[in-house]
């Protein structure tokens, strides 16, 4: 009976020494990384823009220089706000990591995949909602739910107004920055969505559960009336105490 553990031992440091071993052939040089950023420097055009996966794959920031680089946790769900070509730029010899299918957000393959070494690029056509107007205009990025995220900081208990193109929908999106977001007992933090004085909804913001649901989403449709309207976003909590920011903006 004694033999049965020596030997399951035995086949997992085999396993582990194994691992190590293909390591380096799992794993991209520099030299697969500035091959495709190469490419990428050559194909990229506006509005293009990079998917890590997996997204600890952070090294890549060293070498793309073309376009923006996105770490986004879940791309089948996330905004993308403003890319209408994204770039998957994959270690596919990664173990546990599965191959990311856009095909299932609707997006479509516009490239054939090309490999660098234990690299894999490869380009899609989200079919992105045309912008009507970005209301926030945000350029500073904040810490939400552990990703950054591209938003304008507003104090809880203040205001943000911008004038802009309706268009069909409002889109927002709101989350407490950094940890305090994770801090028990705390409140919601809630924020209406007004245009031309006229409420449209309110998105609830509650504490953070650590479930990737930090950044919370409200997509709303805007009835027909002026092109343009005056929208603002009144940020409120029993708790004042917390950073917060939010992004919005309005799709044809």
């Amino acid at each position: 009976m004694r033999l049965v553990p020596f030997l399951a031992v035995l086949a997992i440091g085999a396993g582990s020494l194994l691992f190590d071993l293909t390591l380096g052939a799992r794993l991209p040089s520099d030299a697969d990384w500035a091959e495709a950023a190469g490419a990428l420097r050559a194909r990229g055009q506006a509005g293009d823009a990079v998917q890590l996966w997996p997204v600890w794959a952070e090294r890549a920031r060293m070498f793309v220089d073309a376009m923006p680089v996105l770490a986004e946790e879940d791309p089948l769900a996330a905004d993308y706000f403003q890319v209408q070509r994204l770039w998957v730029l994959s270690l596919p010899r990664t173990p546990f990591f599965p191959p990311l299918d856009l095909v299932k957000r609707g997006a479509t393959p516009v490239s054939e995949e090309q490999r660098f070494g234990a690299l894999a690029l490869r380009a899609w056509d989200l079919h992105a909602a045309a912008i009507a107007a970005d209301l926030t205009r945000a350029v500073e990025e904040h810490e939400v739910d552990y990703v950054a995220r591209r938003c304008v900081r507003v104090p809880i208990g203040g205001r943000f107004s911008a004038r802009g193109a309706a268009g069909n929908a409002l889109h927002l999106r709101a989350g407490v920055i950094g940890e305090r977001a994770y801090d028990a007992g705390r409140p919601p933090v809630n924020v209406r969505a007004v245009a031309d004085s006229a409420p449209l909804a309110d998105l609830i913001v509650p504490r953070t559960e650590r479930d990737g649901t930090g950044w919370r989403k409200l997509d709303v449709p805007i009835a027909a009336g002026p092109p343009e309207r005056e929208f603002t976003f009144v940020v409120s909590s029993a708790d004042a105490g917390r950073p917060f920011c939010l992004a919005a903006w309005t799709t044809r």
